[in-house]
């Protein structure tokens, strides 16, 4: 708290010095808020750690099963908006990735791997019939 009060009145008394004086004691004033700003970045790696470390546990108790579900699904996705756009070198390569994948979906994840499949075998024939036109 004095620390404050004691720079409240060094400002005070630069108010009524020169110009120059007072854009030195700014000058000063930046640097003091840079250093605070140097504070806060040590607790920053703090919080990037810690979510790092949650990270590296959320992917220690995946079931690799279950990420390949979700990259499928995102594939999916994205083949169906390359599809739309009109992008079909990228919608070949989502669908051509998605094929890949499906063989990775054992167990219990196969009732979804039919779902998959069928969405597959829908973008299969999308692109067909979207490059069709287009030889």
């Amino acid at each position: 708290m004095s620390e404050l009060a004691d720079e409240e009145h060094e400002h005070e008394e630069h108010e009524h010095e020169e110009h120059d004086d007072h854009d030195h004691d700014t000058d000063d004033h930046d640097h003091d808020t840079d250093d605070h700003d140097h504070d806060n970045d040590h607790d920053e790696p703090n919080e990037a750690d810690d979510a790092v470390g949650a990270m590296l546990e959320a992917i220690r108790q995946a079931k690799v099963g279950q990420l390949v579900v979700s990259s499928i699904s995102t594939f999916a996705s994205v083949a169906y908006g390359k599809l739309e756009a009109e992008d079909l070198p990228e919608a070949k390569a989502a669908i051509d990735v998605i094929d890949a994948l499906l063989p990775f979906l054992q167990g219990e994840e196969e009732p979804i791997r039919r779902d998959f499949e069928q969405a597959l075998t829908n973008l299969k024939l999308a692109y067909a019939n979207a490059v069709s036109p287009a030889q």
